[in-house]
């Protein structure tokens, strides 16, 4: 499904800054073993399924197993890597997945951009095109957590 046009009250963004080298912010976001250790919204998650083809075109699947034992996966496409400091992929979550609030099979558009700050890493995620604010909140919810979780990988 193509991505279409949204106004900017449904786009995210979130600002965080990381004790860490923004390569090794970097590879966090794209090695599989380091997205199993941190990729999921809270610590009741795990993260059972990562399948990573990095390159522009390339594939991502991601599946996290909710403490009620449900499934919830995402997966797109890569449409831009540029190591150390820019990544940009689709976001669409499989059928049974987001708990209803995204029809499945939207794309989404994600962007991370790592700077360097000396040593650490400012990291800002720019995440566009939900379909409505309160899906964009959910996302938030998701996000805040998942990079809560982010320092268990650098």
């Amino acid at each position: 499904m193509a991505i279409k046009p949204s106004p900017t009250d449904t786009t995210l963004t979130i600002t965080r800054t990381f004790n860490a080298k923004r390569e090794a912010v970097f590879k966090a976001w794209t090695d599989p073993q380091a997205l199993i250790r941190w990729f999921a919204p809270s610590d009741d998650f795990a993260t059972s399924v990562v399948d990573v083809d990095l390159g522009v075109g390339g594939r991502y699947r991601i599946q996290m197993k909710a403490p009620d034992g449900g499934s919830h996966t995402v997966h797109g496409t890569y449409r831009e890597v540029t190591p150390p400091t820019r990544l940009v992929f689709t976001w669409a979550w499989e059928e049974g997945s987001c708990r209803g609030e995204m029809p499945p099979e939207q794309e989404t558009l994600v962007t991370v951009e790592f700077h360097d700050r000396g040593g650490a890493t400012e990291l800002i995620l720019t995440h566009e095109y939900f379909p409505t604010v309160k899906v964009r909140d959910s996302h938030q919810e998701g996000w805040n957590g998942c990079l809560n979780r982010l320092p268990k990988a650098i």
